[in-house]
């Protein structure tokens, strides 16, 4: 392509005037201009080509740490602006490296800076953790979160809802929530709600998949005076700073 070009900007054809000249070489004239014209075309469009290629390594290359990780993904459509690449209701699911129990996290859409291919950002995102050898569950949703596919962590911030399937529930504003280990904490106002009663404090630290509940300042507790019918030797100790509840 490069000698093509060359040769056509060599060429003394398109400084040829076109008065005096026969219909054959006119003809002839015509023709080197047309191929003139490709070949500026052809220089446009390989780059653009080339730039697609590039474009399909990119994504190939961003979904290589998630096998790598062993960690499943599906998509919708994926779009691009500048280094961001946009992708419509992904569904990420694998296994702790602790214990080999699954979660999975989708979300409404994801963004993911290609020169930072471990972190995603997802908008409206939906988490879902098993976390006992019973199958228990915990949910967690956020308006926004940022996941490390390296770290297998979640930051999570606005309109955070923690829940689990034995009737708990958190609603925070922020949190980290780190997969391999089964811990979360905050450091912002946290509530939290169950069947006896409810807590609210300045922090959380969850631990050992929701086993240990951790309060940390200003905590208030208020319970009934009844114990659920449906207790169970799983139910989690709560612990606070400031010893309003003690299950030791």
């Amino acid at each position: 392509m490069q000698v093509a070009t060359t040769l056509l900007q060599a060429s003394p054809l398109d400084a040829l005037p076109s008065a005096g000249l026969d219909p054959r070489r006119l003809r002839a004239h015509a023709r080197a201009r047309r191929h003139s014209a490709q070949v500026r075309w052809l220089r446009r469009a390989i780059p653009l080509g080339a730039a697609a290629a590039g474009l399909a390594i990119v994504v190939g290359t961003w979904l290589n740490p998630f096998a790598d990780l062993g960690v499943s993904v599906s998509l919708g459509s994926i779009g691009v602006s500048g280094s961001k690449v946009t992708m419509e209701s992904p569904r990420l699911s694998g296994y702790r490296s602790k214990d080999n129990r699954p979660y999975v996290v989708t979300a409404k859409a994801a963004l993911q800076d290609v020169r930072k291919p471990f972190v995603i950002e997802l908008q409206n995102m939906l988490g879902r953790l098993t976390t006992d050898e019973s199958g228990g569950l915990a949910h967690i949703e956020a308006t926004a979160g940022i996941f490390d596919t390296q770290k297998e962590a979640l930051e999570l911030s606005q309109h955070i809802r923690l829940w689990t399937d034995k009737g708990q529930e958190a609603r925070l504003t922020s949190a980290h929530v780190d997969f391999k280990a089964g811990a979360m904490s905050s450091r912002e106002a946290v509530t939290v709600t169950m069947p006896t009663g409810s807590i609210k404090a300045d922090g959380l630290e969850v631990t050992e998949s929701g086993k240990t509940i951790s309060f940390v300042g200003n905590v208030k507790a208020v319970f009934t005076s009844h114990a659920p019918q449906d207790s169970s030797d799983e139910t989690p100790p709560l612990r606070t700073t400031e010893a309003q509840i003690k299950d030791d």
